[in-house]
């Protein structure tokens, strides 16, 4: 059976920590596009020549948008995407069909994701994206 048990780092009385106004949370908004090479069940090693994350909305770390990808049956998939970016530049992301993106800012303008999906078609790939517009 589980059970409650508060936390060793915070009594009742503490306050949970919050992101300082003077930190810079990195601006993630607009049309970010690239390549990837990944692998998945289904279709075994790929390159993708082409991928987008077009990051619509942003509030505080927050953000929300739309990705798009072909796939080697021809056809381009779109799915939408909630995520957040740390203080530091790293970068999470969930899709809403299932599956997980991390990975880091490399420059204000370009960022390294990874992406994983379990399952029978499991996922594994890279990308490598350059914001277009902001």
């Amino acid at each position: 059976m589980w059970m409650y048990k508060p936390s060793p780092y915070y009594s009742s009385g503490d306050s949970i920590p919050t992101v300082s106004t003077n930190v810079n949370i990195p601006n993630m908004m607009g049309v970010w596009q690239g390549t990837g090479d990944g692998y998945t069940a289904n279709d075994g090693f790929n390159h993708y020549p082409t991928a987008t994350f077009n990051i619509t909305a942003q509030k505080g770390q927050i953000f929300i948008g739309k990705k798009e990808y072909p796939r080697i049956d021809g056809k381009t998939y779109y799915e939408n995407f909630s995520g957040m970016i740390t203080t530091n530049g790293e970068f999470y992301e969930a899709d809403s069909m299932g599956g997980f993106s991390f990975g880091k800012l490399i420059t204000p303008n370009s960022l390294e994701l990874n992406y994983l999906e379990e399952g029978n078609d499991t996922k594994a790939l890279i990308a490598h994206l350059t914001r277009q517009t902001n």
